[in-house]
């Protein structure tokens, strides 16, 4: 079901460039304005001036951090900093990192994925998105026509059959080998193998294809490919993408907990109300002398079959439990999304600013209520991914920031570039 193709990908030249880590970066929207600062200091050639370069007050149509970053790829090119491959290719990629005390490692296969609309069913979306991030993907994409930075997409993969060719691939020497800036590991594999490419997309082209994280980004090129002649460009009809299989061993998928600020009398009174309605609430007792980690695994116990949400407030923790058992394929966050927050937060004075942060740490989540900078906190429990791929293939969409994929896929390893892919 899901195209891909190898394609003449544009990497840094490692003669000049000795420190590959030094030149990858984050995607551009978990980047603070320090993270930003620092990466544009650290290293002249860091993706980051392509990817998501600073600006200025004097700033116009004609000379901005899109048009900066067209003409900064264009002197890379020309000095040779970055050399486009002689070769189509497929990248596969293994991003190694510490979690808890553990090493996990995951495996992704880069390539350029067929852009399509969310109604063929062959890519599918999972969370709603903003127009704003799209708007600015979209300048940036019309002046370099290029990817900096993959989509992180997912596809079924029981058989685990990716695993096979990770044997094959790492057992060979890496294009590159290198460390980031928050200690992570990457390891590049440039393949050109008629045979094995021919395989890999046999199988793909077999699976639905699920947008993990990159919404924005592959709504933005999607546009963009149906403004474009695409029998006279058809690199514009492609994203740069890594996939990875849903059974990998190193896919770690993060709750995003909500924390909600500067509720109202009435959006206060809402949520009460909602709660006393339509959920059993477990009290667990004063936040303060809660075992938090008890707490947290109870949650984890009870989330995927029960719908359970651990709800915080400055003088008591407990668990909310749906008074009807949702459907199989109903989860947590999607419930606390429509049957609470979002009637809640209709509820406030237009004049209020009462506003929900994210964190995928839920020792932030209580601290924030128990330090007084926030209202109260929901906590979500696991939700697996083979749960959220069932529901993006009937057409349900989840609240924004439903799911957090850690870590993010770095920018910088492999650049698509839509005129000169060969695809």
């Amino acid at each position: 079901m899901a195209v891909i193709k190898p394609f003449r990908g544009i990497t840094y030249n490692r003669k000049l460039i000795k420190d590959p880590g030094s030149t990858i970066t984050p995607p551009y929207d978990v980047i603070d304005p320090e993270e930003q600062e620092r990466l544009h200091r650290e290293n002249p050639y860091n993706i980051i001036r392509l990817e998501y370069g600073k600006t200025y007050p004097e700033d116009n149509e004609a000379e901005n951090r899109y048009t900066r970053a067209a003409a900064t790829l264009q002197q890379w090119q020309q000095n040779k900093i970055l050399l486009l491959e002689q070769e189509q290719k497929f990248y596969f990629h293994e991003h190694s990192f510490q979690w808890r005390g553990k090493t996990m490692a995951r495996f992704g296969l880069m390539a350029a994925l067929k852009l399509e609309s969310y109604a063929s069913g062959l890519v599918l979306p999972h969370e709603l998105t903003m127009a704003g991030p799209k708007a600015d993907r979209y300048q940036l994409f019309q002046n370099t026509r290029a990817n900096f930075s993959p989509i992180f997409t997912l596809y079924p993969d029981s058989e685990q059959k990716m695993e096979a060719y990770r044997e094959i691939i790492t057992a060979r020497e890496p294009a590159f080998e290198a460390l980031d800036s928050s200690g992570h590991y990457h390891r590049l594999w440039p393949v050109h193998d008629p045979e094995l490419i021919a395989n890999l997309t046999a199988y793909l082209a077999e699976r639905p294809v699920l947008i993990a994280d990159g919404h924005h980004r592959y709504e933005t090129a999607y546009h963009y490919s149906c403004k474009t002649d695409l029998d006279r460009l058809p690199g514009a009809g492609f994203v740069l993408s890594t996939l990875v299989g849903t059974g990998d061993p190193g896919l770690l998928m993060l709750p995003a907990h909500r924390i909600l600020h500067e509720l109202d009398i009435r959006q206060d009174k809402k949520l009460q109300q909602i709660i006393e309605d339509h959920f059993f609430f477990l009290d667990r007792g004063r936040p303060r002398e809660l075992d938090r980690e008890t707490f947290i695994a109870e949650l984890d116990q009870l989330a995927p079959e029960s719908g359970a949400i651990g709800c915080i407030t400055h003088a008591r923790a407990g668990l909310l439990i749906p008074e009807r058992k949702p459907e199989t394929t109903d989860l947590p966050v999607t419930i606390l999304h429509e049957n609470l927050l979002d009637p809640v937060m209709a509820a406030g004075n237009n004049k209020t600013q009462a506003k929900i942060d994210y964190t995928h740490e839920a020792s932030q989540a209580f601290d924030a209520v128990l330090d007084g900078t926030a209202d109260m906190a929901f906590l979500i429990g696991p939700m697996p991914v083979d749960k959220i791929l069932e529901r993006a293939r009937k057409g349900l969409i989840m609240p924004q920031k439903s799911t957090y994929f850690y870590p993010k896929l770095p920018g910088g390893l492999v650049i698509y570039h839509m005129e000169l892919s060969g695809v």
